[in-house]
């Protein structure tokens, strides 16, 4: 591409620099925000409900588990997590849920999982 051209087309290369940089910018704001650990939680039951509106408008029943869950390695975290109206659950005595822990913003997501999902070291026996 010739010097010409390049001063053509100036406001294209400038948006498209532009777009790249707000696409990196937000990739590493989702990372630092909902990136964190995975740790393992056993569930025993929950230990209240709170109330939690959903879109439409309805009232129904948010949960709070508390509980030692372990990442990868072994080592353990006392975590709390409550359901969100995306997920209510409730979860059930026994099932086994992923937490991701963000060490700056706490429990950031959550999801139900099977015993094989779990690393050997964080199994909860």
């Amino acid at each position: 591409m010739s010097k010409f051209a390049i001063k053509n087309h100036w406001i294209e290369v400038v948006l498209v620099v532009l777009l790249v940089g707000v696409t990196i910018l937000s990739i590493g704001w989702h990372i630092y925000r909902y990136g964190g650990d995975y740790y393992y939680m056993r569930v025993n039951g929950s230990s209240e409900s709170f109330p939690v509106t959903v879109p439409v408008g309805i009232t129904q029943n948010g949960y709070v588990y508390r509980g030692i869950a372990k990442d990868k390695y072994g080592n353990r975290q006392r975590l709390e997590v409550q359901t969100v109206a995306d997920d209510l659950g409730p979860f059930h005595k026994g099932q086994i849920i992923r937490i991701t822990y963000n060490p700056k913003f706490g429990v950031t997501n959550y999801k139900k999982v099977s015993r094989d999902q779990v690393p050997p070291l964080a199994r909860i026996h």
